[in-house]
């Protein structure tokens, strides 16, 4: 199909205001250099051949990617890092955000789902530990005659052309900017560009001073423009470094915006209509449901002696008709959490289910009610408002004063409530660590997470055959 650049900048910025300003700085140029698409921070270039060949969606993926590339300063923060691995780490980060948003994968590109959990750093920092640990089990299984052959290997290497060996090098090189569906090779330019605006500006700012600076400097005045020179030396780096934080806030922002656009355009902020998932399945028990909602009931001593049977001149207790324990359960389903991941509430729901009595309830923020189930077959069948931010408020307010068990299942991406709230369990899936005033929290890691899903597939894989 045709590529109407006006029109796709138009969804862009209705798409994602947040990035208003790079969209509409960006000029965006039509190039055969390129294979696919790059920028280098000033010039958005594409192929109009592999734009063609796109449907609109993917089209608006990869120039939403090249955006958040600019938007994220990734070109600046690639400095001192290995090259290849960068741009993964970066690539990988943008695709998880755009197909959790629902923009279709354009393929080829990097697909590392649990990179929604981390920003560019930590994903690279992770990569970075994969290729150490890769590099040291290939080195264990080294021996002498790959040496020989190495060696061999240079011997011959040696007796060709100058010219072979300058066009290994460019391949090589362009091997190492070229990452998924979209070209890095625009990056080493735009950085050496920026180096050079820094030092013109800081020779004009320095020839101005000199124009207008006393004779003689104070200590004070020197001690000042050493710092200054210093900041200059040490570039972005040190800044991307010391605003890691806010990074990562910017990402999780970002991540509830693009789930949240969807339901923004239907008026409210919220798909109230609810959302139906399908193949929600069963998976073994990550937490001792039964342990842990039995210690809610308070076994006293007039329950116990109407509920004994005289045995062999002892009296037992008939555990069989010990009340089922109630639990009330709230579910996060706002933009940071995928449907994966609610689907796995459910599944554990299920197996809270086999041992009490129980009401689901979704938030985000806003409480939508209470729904009572009495069999598994009636979590396939509810549907819900996907969407939103978060509002832990609005999930303790929701809780029944007398409610003997209070679950929350989320990612804990949001801030604690303002009240203190006792005897809340706090089932946080994912790395998030959470500090509640009140309650017990459990982590369920994202390493855990994997394993499930991975026994998930395989026990309908099972089913299927």
């Amino acid at each position: 199909m045709s590529t109407d650049i006006d029109s796709i900048k138009r969804k862009l910025l209705i798409k994602y205001p947040t990035f208003g300003s790079v969209i509409a700085n960006l000029e965006f140029q039509k190039s055969i250099d390129i294979a696919t698409a790059g920028t280098d921070g000033k010039v958005l270039l594409y192929n109009p051949k592999f734009l063609g060949d796109l449907s609109e969606k993917q089209q608006i993926f990869i120039f939403a990617h090249e955006v958040c590339h600019v938007a994220f300063e990734h070109i600046f923060r690639s400095e001192g890092k290995d090259k290849r691995l960068w741009n993964i780490a970066t690539d990988s980060v943008i695709n998880a955000l755009l197909i959790q948003d629902g923009l279709p994968m354009v393929e080829g590109g990097v697909n590392i789902p649990e990179a929604i959990n981390y920003d560019a750093e930590e994903m690279y920092n992770k990569l970075l530990e994969e290729e150490k640990k890769k590099k040291e089990q290939q080195s264990q299984k080294g021996n002498q005659g790959q040496q020989d052959k190495h060696n061999n290997q240079e011997q011959e290497n040696s007796q060709g052309s100058q010219g072979q060996q300058d066009g290994q090098n460019s391949q090589e090189q362009q091997e190492e900017n070229d990452i998924g569906h979209d070209t890095h090779s625009l990056w080493d330019k735009a950085i050496e560009e920026r180096k050079k605006e820094q030092q013109e500006q800081a020779e004009n700012k320095k020839q101005e001073q000199k124009q207008t600076k006393k004779k003689e400097k104070t200590e004070e005045t020197e001690g000042k423009e050493q710092e200054k020179s210093k900041f200059t030396e040490q570039g972005e780096r040190e800044t991307f470094k010391q605003n890691k934080i806010e990074r990562r806030k910017q990402l999780q922002e970002l991540s509830r915006e693009l789930a949240n656009k969807a339901s923004h355009e239907a008026g409210d902020g919220i798909q109230r209509e609810g959302k139906r998932l399908s193949d929600i399945g069963i998976a073994t028990p990550l937490i001792d449901w039964r342990k842990l909602l039995r210690q809610a009931i308070r076994y006293d001593e007039e329950y116990t002696r109407k509920n004994a049977r005289m045995r062999n001149g002892y009296f037992r207790h008939r555990v069989e008709q010990l009340p089922m324990p109630e639990a009330e359960i709230l579910l996060d389903t706002s933009g940071s959490v995928s449907e994966v991941l609610l689907k796995n509430f459910l599944r554990e729901c299920k197996n809270i289910l086999d041992n009490s009595k129980v009401k689901v309830g979704c938030f985000n923020t806003e409480f939508h009610g209470f729904t009572e189930l009495r069999k598994p077959e009636d979590i396939d069948n509810m549907s819900f408002p996907i969407g939103g931010g978060t509002d832990f408020n609005a999930a303790v307010g929701a809780f029944s004063r007398k409610a003997p068990n209070k679950i929350i299942f989320t990612d804990g991406e949001a801030d604690m409530p303002r009240e203190t709230v006792r005897n809340v369990i706090w089932v946080v899936f994912g790395d998030e660590k959470i500090n509640p005033k009140g309650g017990k929290v459990i982590n369920i890691t994202g390493e855990q997470l994997r394993r499930l899903y991975q026994s998930f597939i395989q026990d309908k894989d099972d089913r299927s055959r």
